[in-house]
């Protein structure tokens, strides 16, 4: 590894999880039921206290309000939601290095064994999405 490569960790790197929602901007507000696209983001934020981290990522979230037409021409609005994680970084920033996990719990092998997707399936979703963000299109999933 090039040490120009590694970004030294001193427990000021977090990642936080910012929640958007997109709908219809002619929605039912008022039923906290309606169908919307909803996105877990995450982003890669360096503050000195987990306050900081916070307040950066609300500014972050802000970011996320805005309204567009959608490819059939209906007026969408997309909504910063809140934060959904906001988790330390422990190691130092590197190729190779662990940011998240997650803990599954006592599962049986045969569970595990379905988070598994083979190569091919990783490169053609990644490939979509390039692809579309190429076209200037909405990736898959939004309105």
């Amino acid at each position: 590894m090039n040490l120009k490569e590694k970004i030294i960790n001193k427990g000021n790197w977090f990642i936080a999880e910012i929640i958007e929602r997109t709908e219809s901007a002619d929605s039912d507000k008022s039923n906290a039921n309606r169908r919307c696209t909803v996105w877990g983001n995450y982003h890669l934020i360096k503050a000195e206290s987990v306050e900081e981290a916070y307040e950066k990522a609300e500014k972050l979230g802000n970011d996320y309000n805005y309204s567009f037409k959608n490819q059939s021409g209906v007026e969408m609005e997309n909504t910063f939601v809140g934060i959904g994680d906001l988790l330390p970084l422990y190691e130092d920033l590197e190729d190779g290095a662990e940011i998240l996990w997650t803990d599954y719990g006592l599962i049986s092998a045969k569970r595990a064994d379905r988070f598994i997707k083979p190569k091919s399936e990783w490169i053609e979703a990644v490939n979509k999405v390039k692809k579309k963000k190429r076209e200037g299109a909405e990736p898959e999933g939004e309105n």
